[in-house]
Formats: C-alpha cells, sequence, structure tokens
C-alpha cells in the first residue's frame, strides 16, 4: 500500500462511519415521524367522532386500562391539544432532519438541490396574497 493510500483510510473510514451514523439518525426520525402521524390520525377520527356525536353529554374513553366517562367537551378539549402536541413533535422532528439530511448529503459529496429549506405558507400569508390576488384582479377587470 501507497502512503497516500495509508494516511487516505483512517479519513476514509471516518468519513463512512459518520455518514452510517447520520443515515441511520434519518431513517430513526422517518419512522418516528410515521408513528407520530399514525397517532394523529388516529387522535383526528376520535375528535371528528366527539364532535359529531350529538346525543350524548358525556363519552366513554379508554384512559389506560380503564374505561372513563368523560364530559364531550372535556374530552373535545384533551384531544384538541393532543394534536397540537403531536402537531409540534412531528415538526419538530422534520426541522431537525433537514439539518441531518444536509449533512449526510455533504458527506456523501453530493449537491444539496434547490429550495431544499422551502417552508410552506401559513394561513395569513396565504390570506394575504388571495386579497391581494383579488385587488389587483378587480383592477384590470373594472372599465
Amino acid at each position: 500500500m501507497s502512503r497516500v493510500s495509508e494516511r487516505a483510510l483512517p479519513v476514509y473510514l471516518q468519513t463512512l462511519k459518520q455518514s452510517e451514523n447520520l443515515g441511520e439518525e434519518v431513517l430513526a426520525d422517518q419512522q418516528q415521524i410515521v408513528e407520530l402521524d399514525k397517532r394523529r390520525q388516529t387522535n383526528r377520527q376520535a375528535l371528528r367522532a366527539v364532535k359529531k356525536e350529538k346525543e350524548e353529554n358525556k363519552m366513554w374513553v379508554m384512559m389506560g386500562n380503564e374505561f372513563v366517562k368523560v364530559e364531550k367537551s372535556l374530552l373535545g378539549s384533551w384531544l384538541e391539544s393532543d394534536q397540537k402536541v403531536l402537531d409540534k413533535e412531528i415538526n419538530s422532528i422534520r426541522d431537525g432532519l433537514k439539518s441531518k439530511v444536509q449533512a449526510l448529503k455533504q458527506l456523501e459529496g453530493e449537491e444539496i438541490p434547490r429550495g431544499f429549506f422551502l417552508e410552506a405558507m401559513k394561513k395569513n400569508e396565504l390570506s394575504n396574497i388571495g386579497s391581494t390576488a383579488g385587488r389587483v384582479t378587480e383592477r384590470y377587470l373594472d372599465p
């Protein structure tokens, strides 16, 4: 073996080890997002069922290993707060996932695609665009 390859081997092995660890973290985060999303979907279904129920003021719910009869309004607020917590957890994992994927791509020597760090628009931004577009359209349509 030449001296160059003997020196490069530890660096190559270290890079390979780092990329393997990052790859495992990315896969673990993706799996965690899938599991949290399943919980969020189940929670959404339960919230919908609570809102749809019109006859009962109290509903049975399983908490741990016990069934408990709970006020419908209280149950709805619990489910809504759980929904918010799940949304925050998923978004936080997604934000961390972007930086891990970026680091992994850099280790592998790949270029990060344009628009990789784009974020979805918020509701108020979308409504501002809609109202602005409406005003512009009205200006050009009116004689």
